[in-house]
């Protein structure tokens, strides 16, 4: 039996490749707004160089410091885009393959729960839960293909009540199936856009805050937390020496950052604490800062230097601004 198109005013989802089309069309048009801001930022760099307020070699002089001090950051949302796309890719496959065994067999089991969510915190465990989640998926969709080759070798359904069956499912359904893929698909484009150049547009502004004077401060860590809990930041080191490198960090005295009150050493660790990398070997390290309250104001912008030495030359000194927010109230009972 012939495959029948689509009629495109006919159910939803069936103007599926003018969705398509549209999406792209919002694509281009996104994208070429997005780099026209990128190409100005680097022409007012070029500007800068021309004139000699910018050495030639100031982006790539400031580019591993942005990397250690953002890339963590900026990593985590590409995992976090890529983990999305991943996981409504097997629930839209797993919908649809239910709904066509369900089409012929109203009584097969219905599909298990939605894949889990991803976990920043663990996730090895999550592409672990996920595994399971596949196989208890391919387990339920084997089981419902079965029992129709069953009920067809009995004769309880006609093989041509399948076929005519399978046929106007993927009709009524395969449009609207496209328009989801294809939602999803454009969805990661414009996330992974979006990232890309959100982290040029901070790199090239910082380039230039430097030379408006701004010094180390055009790339910082953040660190915020109620007041007496501790406040967290993670940042990337590499090894550039051709010998192990025993990485080492502290972070200099602290002081408000309108220079009222004296300085004062923080209270802070780091996670490892000894880090040891071998030749061209990168990890990860969070820097813990404890927000004493009878050191810290609320909301007072405090500053200080993360300093890491010990994986090349020169040393890393990282900008740090920190914020201690009003304490959780504790809930009443």
């Amino acid at each position: 039996m012939a495959a029948h198109a689509a009629d495109p005013g006919g159910p939803p989802g069936g103007n599926w490749a003018v969705e398509w089309f549209t999406a792209y069309a919002e694509y281009l048009k996104r994208s070429a707004t997005q780099s026209a801001s990128t190409i100005e930022l680097y022409q007012q760099i070029t500007d800068r160089i021309v004139r000699g307020e910018l050495a030639p070699t100031a982006t790539q002089d400031m580019l591993a410091t942005f990397l250690q001090a953002r890339g963590s950051a900026y990593s985590e949302q590409l995992a976090q885009l890529n983990v999305h796309f991943f996981r409504e890719m097997v629930r839209i496959g797993a919908a649809y393959a239910h709904e066509l065994g369900q089409t012929v067999l109203p009584e097969a089991a219905l599909p298990p729960t939605p894949p889990p969510e991803f976990d920043a915190a663990n996730p090895a465990g999550w592409f672990q839960d996920l595994t399971d989640y596949s196989q208890r998926l391919s387990t339920s969709i084997a089981a419902t293909y079965q029992a129709l080759v069953d009920r067809a070798a009995s004769g309880e359904v006609a093989p041509d009540q399948v076929r005519q069956a399978a046929a106007d499912h993927l009709q009524r359904r395969l449009p609207e199936y496209l328009a989801e893929l294809g939602a999803l698909y454009f969805e990661l484009l414009n996330g992974l856009t979006e990232l890309r150049v959100r982290s040029e547009q901070e790199y090239l502004s910082g380039v230039l805050e430097r030379a408006d004077g701004a010094g180390g401060e055009a790339f910082q860590l953040s660190l915020s937390a109620p007041l007496g809990e501790t406040a967290t930041a993670t940042l990337s080191i590499a090894n550039t020496r051709d010998e192990v490198a025993q990485v080492r960090g502290h972070v200099t005295e602290v002081r408000r950052a309108d220079a009222v009150d004296p300085a004062f050493a923080p209270e802070v660790s780091f996670v490892p604490n000894a880090l040891e990398l071998e030749p061209g070997e990168e990890a990860s390290l969070e820097v813990r800062l404890t927000l004493d309250a009878e050191a810290y104001s609320v909301d007072t912008l405090y500053v200080s230097t993360l300093v890491i030495t010990g994986h090349g030359d020169p040393r890393l000194e990282v900008p740090l601004r920190i914020t201690a927010t009003r304490p959780v109230a504790p809930e009443e009972e």
